[in-house]
């Protein structure tokens, strides 16, 4: 693969998170070249809830069942830190892992699948030309004839590629990991919580783990200052000691605007590197493996000769997840501005519980669900228009 003193690949993936993991291993199952690096030295952690939905899940062609570590049926929903209730479904929801297990085995399922992977190797520099890519890393140069920044929201390829986007929305997360007392200990066995109203545009959260549970809130980017006191705030109405716990940390979640560019010539956008995130739930998982998935069939395409450039891509992506991210962010939008009614639907219909993890479970998508409205959807998109207007975010 070297020639000239220069790697030679089909295919280069910055980052080894779900989506360039994804990537690597469907391009590499179709005989193609491909070189994933990653800044990080494997396994490391991740600032993430963990939580992997079903319909995220159902997205893979690889069973994740070797880093599950909870399976959740459960839901415990409380508004502004009261009126706690539980829901529960009788299929599972959402499997809970760490980023550190599940990026790990994912990496891995790349290399068997014929990927070469280097972790602990930043990128230091791209050159992006029309036939090919030059990346450097460790000393090293690496020639490909294309590129795919998997890289996260803070990563350096979206920049160093020219692809300089600065949303109108943005949302932040601050999370920590506590051990949970054994008396507690089954309460979040395969229950997460869930509390509503409080964020701006979030929400707080407890995913349990195998021997602990990670912590969180989050909301629109303006909510950052008060995170931490949020957090403690849920800490005490869920029984946890603040003091206790570790490894906290924040995050940015920039969510991609309709229309902004996320290909071009022969490079392109996956995952958080691209925006692509729920508005309504934060998760950002489920696209992860959808862009990974949708980038690995536009390379192909381009690698084969059938189409010059990756623009397919982006409209895979239109297609596939912006419809839907569009219609999480009317939901979202009634959602926060009404939380005690929509807390209260939650609690008390089972059609609309059931809609929900149908959601969840990748049963029924949001375009369906507004569709299902049927008359009442005219109304719903003008409430949507009206509860987004003078959102701060």
């Amino acid at each position: 693969m070297k020639a000239n003193g220069t790697f030679e690949y089909d295919t280069i993936v910055i980052g080894a998170g779900p989506a360039g993991s994804t990537a690597a291993r469907l391009l590499a199952r179709s005989g193609a070249k491909v070189l994933m690096l990653d800044r990080a030295g494997f396994p490391r952690d991740k600032p993430c809830g963990g939580g992997v939905t079903i319909q995220a899940a159902r997205e893979l062609d690889i069973d994740l069942a070797p880093v599950v570590e909870r399976t959740i049926t459960k839901a415990q929903i409380s508004i502004r830190l009261s009126g706690a209730f539980y829901r529960e479904w009788p299929e599972p929801l959402s499997y809970m892992t760490q980023r550190s297990r599940l990026d790990a085995y994912l990496a891995e399922m790349a290399c068997e699948a014929g990927a070469d992977f280097r972790d602990a190797a930043p990128v230091r520099e791209i050159e992006a030309h029309d036939s090919h890519v030059i990346v450097r890393s460790n000393g090293d140069t690496m020639r490909a004839r294309t590129v795919i920044g998997a890289d996260g929201a803070n990563g350096v390829t979206a920049k160093a590629l020219g692809f300089i986007n600065k949303p109108r929305r943005a949302a932040v997360a601050f999370e920590a990991d506590a051990t949970i007392q054994n008396g507690s200990a089954s309460r979040w066995e395969d229950a997460i919580a869930l509390d509503m109203g409080t964020i701006p545009g979030g929400y707080g959260w407890l995913f349990p783990k195998g021997d602990h549970v990670n912590i969180g809130v989050g909301g629109w980017k303006y909510a950052g200052p008060t995170l931490r006191d949020e957090l403690s705030a849920l800490c005490a109405f869920l029984e946890l000691d603040v003091a206790k716990l570790t490894n906290l940390r924040g995050y940015n979640l920039p969510l991609r605007d309709a229309g902004a560019p996320i290909a071009r010539g022969n490079s392109l956008l996956v995952g958080d590197a691209a925006g692509l995130v729920d508005p309504l739930s934060g998760e950002g998982i489920h696209a992860a493996f959808v862009s990974g998935r949708l980038a690995s069939e536009a390379i192909q395409r381009y690698l084969s000769g059938d189409v010059d450039d990756l623009i397919s891509y982006e409209k895979a992506v239109d297609r596939e997840l912006m419809s839907e991210i569009e219609v999480s962010y009317k939901l979202q939008a009634v959602f926060h501005r009404f939380p005690r009614p929509s807390v209260a639907v939650l609690h008390h219909s089972d059609r609309f519980w059931g809609n929900f993890c149908g959601l969840v479970r990748g049963e029924l998508t949001y375009t369906e669900t507004e569709a299902s409205l049927g008359p009442v959807r005219h109304f719903f998109n003008g409430l949507a228009k009206a509860c987004a207007i003078g959102i701060r975010r």
